[in-house]
């Protein structure tokens, strides 16, 4: 190869090179060309009940330069269709339920404005945003939620005017609010198909002050419908597993014997859903052998006429010894008051596991004076192999010298919680733990959102730590709580202790309510900061006594 080729290829490969330098510095600058240097940046909206705050970034180049803006609305991702658009020399704007509809998907699109020389820019979109609208309605409580009818509930408002139910997408019907509603801030709605979503709203002439969205419950299919008069204890013995017994208002009682659910479970629901009306006077329910369990529903059970010593007492079919695996105690919506001894006794098999069970499940109940006799525990669970206990918006008070125990060694680690619960005056005995003995049994053990006050009972004393569960495996939360009045008994009273290990305690709070042994109304004051202190923001303790 002579040097005339040598030096035309070098200048090939040189002119090469620029080209594609050229080239990668004309791509660079398609990334930073003027227009897109004044295009405004992460447009963000942050929503309250009412309003949208719309905020971007200023433009790379635009500091110093008095930009304008365009920001466009429509509830098309596409913007092919726009509903306003808003004007500004700011970064921020915000938008109110004036300009946008309430619970409707929006989006919103921002652009600086030509200025001078500089054309407009290209838009910057959001994601989706909504408004909710202002919320004076309470959530529903779940006793107030039937088949066919919903109690609504509201922060009550003179000036209120209408509420509106109906069937999603349907035309709703007006209720025009009479004054004893807008004083109690209460309407029952009745004549609801079961099984059916329906929406909810109020307003103040024009103007809507909260929305829900609710679904009836179900329909129950009943085995059999009882009167007053009728012999429940009969219909019990003769129903056949899983049979659900329906009772109209009234009393039902079993003349002083147990009630014996004998390798069954069965179901016991009034048809008014309201424990007010409907009555059944126990001595004992008793659960036997393989398969035994009950559930109760909007029921008042009262044990003082037959003197109950237990609510809910499990054994075998012949005897205590006997190996059982039982289903579930389910309890909701009911009122369970005096029994002497134990509100669930299931300690009577010869060895730890001999008993078990799948799941214990209690919510919206009131229980109360339960364990007068300081001789067994409220929950007296040892021997018992179960898997759940879940007790929720339910209230305990006078219910014995401890509130749970499951000290028995078990092959199984249960997980226990009570979740927005308010327990008042409970402990004695000298040797027990008030709150819970789990013995060396490892423990998923939960108090949340919960009041818990007064230990001991007067005149009674307990250990100084208000748990006992240290085992391996063991994980206790108590959080979001109110406890006051927690101390020992002693001539000196000593504050309770919490364990040391396996657990977390946050955003607990000691404010005393000026409850005692005799309180037996739990509402909160209008403008306590319990009102505002659970996980989710709102009141703690059973919400019966919020609203």
């Amino acid at each position: 190869m002579n040097r005339i080729t040598i030096n035309i290829l070098s200048w090939l490969l040189i002119m090469a090179a620029v080209h594609s330098i050229s080239c990668k510095k004309n791509d660079y600058n398609d990334g930073l060309e003027t227009p897109r240097l004044f295009k405004p940046q992460g447009v963000s909206v942050k929503t309250a009940d009412t309003t949208a705050t719309v905020s971007w970034t200023a433009p790379l180049l635009a500091k110093g330069l008095p930009l304008s803006y365009t920001a466009e609305f429509s509830q098309d991702s596409t913007f092919a269709t726009s509903e306003f658009s808003v004007s500004t020399d700011t970064t921020v704007i915000v938008v109110t339920a004036e300009k946008i509809q309430l619970r409707t998907k929006y989006f919103v699109r921002v652009k600086a404005d030509a200025y001078e020389h500089q054309p407009e820019s290209k838009w910057e979109r959001s994601s989706s945003f909504s408004i909710t609208g202002e919320q004076w309605f309470h959530p529903i409580r779940d006793v107030e939620l039937t088949e066919n009818a919903v109690t609504l509930r509201w922060k009550p408002n003179p000036e209120f005017t209408t509420l509106w139910v109906g069937l999603n997408k349907g035309t709703p019907v007006k209720y025009t609010l009479t004054p004893a509603e807008l004083s109690s801030g209460v309407k029952q709605i009745t004549g609801l198909l079961a099984d059916t979503t329906y929406l909810a709203e109020i307003w103040q002439g024009a103007k809507s002050k909260g929305f829900l969205v609710l679904r009836t419950l179900s329909p129950t299919v009943y085995t059999t419908i009882l009167n007053p008069g009728d012999d429940l204890a009969a219909a019990i013995t003769a129903a056949a597993d899983k049979a659900v017994i329906g009772l109209n208002p009234g009393i039902y009682s079993a003349n002083g014997s147990n009630f014996n659910l004998v390798q069954k479970t069965v179901t016991l629901k009034s048809l008014s859903n309201n424990p007010a009306d409907t009555k059944i006077a126990f001595k004992e329910f008793t659960l036997r052998g393989n398969g035994a369990g009950i559930n109760l529903e909007g029921i008042e059970l009262d044990g003082t006429a037959a003197n109950a010593g237990y609510f809910i007492n499990l054994t075998g079919v012949s005897a205590d010894a006997e190996k059982c695996a039982y289903t579930q105690v389910t309890i909701s919506n009911c009122v369970v008051h005096a029994a002497t001894t134990s509100f669930l006794r299931a300690n009577r098999g010869s060895a730890a596991g001999d008993y078990s069970m799948n799941q214990i499940i209690i919510r919206n109940t009131l229980v109360y004076d339960i364990g007068s006799a300081l001789n067994y525990t409220c929950f007296h669970l040892d021997k018992l192999a179960f898997n759940t206990m879940h007790v929720s918006k339910s209230t305990f008070y006078n219910i014995g010298r401890q509130l749970l125990t499951a000290s028995t060694v078990l092959t199984t680690a249960p997980a226990i919680t009570f979740d927005y619960c308010t327990l008042n005056n409970f402990g004695a005995g000298g040797t027990q733990y008030a709150v819970i003995n789990a013995g060396s049994n490892p423990v998923k053990f939960n108090i949340t959102n919960s009041i818990v006050a007064n230990i001991p009972r007067p005149g009674g004393t307990v250990r100084n730590e208000a748990m006992n569960a240290t085992a391996a495996g063991t994980a206790i939360v108590f959080s979001n709580n109110n406890t006051f009045n927690w101390t020992n008994g002693a001539a000196t009273p000593a504050p309770l202790t919490f364990p040391t290990t396996n657990i977390t305690m946050v955003g607990n709070n000691a404010v005393d309510l000026g409850w005692t042994n005799t309180t037996t109304d739990f509402t909160l004051p209008a403008n306590s900061v319990l009102r505002t202190v659970s996980s989710a923001g709102g009141a703690i303790g059973d919400p019966r006594w919020t609203y």
